[in-house]
């Protein structure tokens, strides 16, 4: 999937672990009546930002990712991707807690990619997630505006959303 700065997912995750972070990111921000976490670009935001400046994330990410197969193993018996919505959640729950003994950085890593999987979805889409601007329309953020004329200052903004095109920026 291009990214609107054409940039394109880096392949960091093996398939199952890309399904798993995906499925993490749908616990996260779940797909309700509004498009959830997945639908809006936010594993490939991670992906992407794994790539580039969190290169040094990594590493966390793949220890992660096995660490919350084997606990669901331990845990229930099954694969994360098996599991429930409630027992993905149990599982994730005790990450967050830090309570998996096996993995001491497991609040770490829960809070990481809790808090990547939210870059992802309010991100300048440029950078691969808040694909469509799903993510501002949401919250009624409107963007990159040039300014605000008189009548919206203090009050919900209803303009359509619009990013930054650094591209046109650097042809000047």
């Amino acid at each position: 999937m291009a990214t609107e700065d054409n940039q394109q997912p880096m392949n960091i995750f093996a398939e199952e672990e890309a399904l798993i972070l995906a499925a993490i990111a749908e616990r996260i921000f779940p797909k309700t009546d509004t498009p959830g976490a997945v639908e809006i670009g936010a594993v490939s935001y991670i992906e992407i930002a794994l790539a580039g400046d969190y290169a040094a994330l990594a590493p966390l990410y793949h220890l992660g990712l096995r660490a919350i197969q084997r606990y669901s193993r331990g845990k229930f018996n099954k694969k994360f991707l098996d599991l429930g919505d409630g027992e993905k959640d149990a599982v994730l729950k005790d990450f967050e807690a830090g309570a998996v003994e096996n993995f001491k950085t497991a609040a770490e890593f829960f809070e990481t990619v809790r808090y990547h999987v939210l870059e992802g979805v309010f991100c300048e889409p440029q950078y691969g997630g808040n694909k469509d601007m799903a993510g501002w329309r949401l919250v009624d953020f409107p963007g990159q505006q040039h300014g605000y004329g008189e009548a919206y200052i203090n009050k919900r903004v209803d303009v359509t959303p619009v990013s930054v095109d650094y591209r046109k920026a650097e042809r000047k």
